[in-house]
């Protein structure tokens, strides 16, 4: 269209960038190159680049140096402040722990008022003995562990096993300085429980899983879930009023979650409870004098009396001692009324 304006605008000239647009191309055609390279793992791009490397190590450690430092400093000044707000955290608990002894002292004058009512003979205290788990055995039949703590520490088979949660086991074979402990989830253990704020009563089975098995309740027992689950004491070995753990579970299938993890033990307590059931289950001594089922009493025997001193009875004394009640008898019949 002559004399008039073209709808059409010209486009603008581009100004010649020829040296940039050069350097930019360059740049990704390298880099293209030295990918390509470096997928096929050539061995002249490694030498290159571990020259490259060397080169600009000095530099990267000259200039780490500064943020080194820095991380450090902040490090020391977080442990220059941390120890003030734990402290102000102990005073704190430290108060609460109070409270609670205050409270714990109220608690005891109160039971001792009502068992001085009801006439109630106390129970015995209960002694222990600490010590750590030094092996974990586990399989598909078997929950153990083996603790720090034996004869010379005056464990014996049959004591109960605690921690800062509840039950963990009881001892089933007691060395000199090492004893074995069947856990509670451990299928042979068997631990006779009180269920709930009525008591009702129950058994506890282990079965290698997480959790036990409640079984042998009273027909028409009314449990809930979380309902606590403490010792029995009926077995005659474990004491009564021990922590083991809650209810969970439905009607028919009814379980206990020990409060104690089982899978994590580290710190345990034995408890000497000398019972006449105790007594009669631990085993009499054997010829060895470190093995796991010695016991105490003839170890001790055996310490105290030298060896050369204890002699074999005789024949003749044995005959004596046989024959004298059987001639006393004869005597009383000979001399009784026909």
């Amino acid at each position: 269209m002559r004399g008039g304006h073209s709808p059409f605008k010209p486009r603008p000239r581009r100004s010649w960038r020829a040296p940039g647009e050069l350097l930019n191309f360059t740049l990704f055609f390298v880099c293209a190159v030295l990918l390509v390279l470096s997928r096929i793992g050539h061995g002249a791009l490694t030498e290159l680049r571990d020259g490259f490397v060397d080169l600009t190590a000095p530099l990267l450690e000259a200039t780490s140096k500064p943020a080194i430092l820095a991380r450090h400093e902040a490090a020391r000044v977080k442990s220059y402040i941390a120890p003030f707000s734990e402290i102000d955290r102990l005073k704190a608990e430290n108060e609460q722990l109070k409270q609670w002894e205050w409270r714990a002292k109220l608690a005891e004058r109160d039971v001792a008022q009502l068992r001085a009512l009801l006439n109630a003979v106390d129970e015995p205290a209960l002694h222990y003995v600490t010590g750590d788990v030094i092996a974990d055995a586990r399989g598909p039949f078997l929950r153990s562990a083996l603790i720090n703590l034996g004869r010379d520490n005056g464990v014996r088979v049959g004591y109960a096993v605690i921690n800062g949660a509840g039950l963990v086991g009881r001892t089933v074979d007691a060395g000199a300085s090492v004893s074995r402990v069947l856990l509670l989830n451990d299928l042979n253990s068997q631990v006779p429980v009180l269920v709930g704020h009525a008591g009702v009563r129950g058994l506890a089975f282990g079965d290698n899983s997480a959790e036990l098995r409640l079984d042998f309740l009273p027909d028409g027992a009314a449990l809930h879930p979380g309902d606590e689950v403490f010792t029995s004491g009926s077995d005659g070995v474990l004491p009564r009023g021990l922590r083991v753990g809650v209810v969970t579970g439905s009607p028919g299938a009814y379980r206990v979650r020990p409060y104690a993890d089982l899978s994590t033990l580290d710190a345990v307590s034995v408890l000497f409870f000398d019972a006449p059931t105790l007594t009669r289950t631990d085993p009499p001594a054997v010829a060895l004098d470190r093995a796991l089922s010695a016991s105490p009493d003839d170890t001790k025997v055996s310490d105290a009396v030298p060896t050369a001193s204890i002699e074999p009875p005789s024949i003749d004394s044995e005959i004596k001692q046989a024959g004298a009640p059987i001639a006393t008898s004869a005597e009383s019949v000979a001399q009784s009324p026909q």
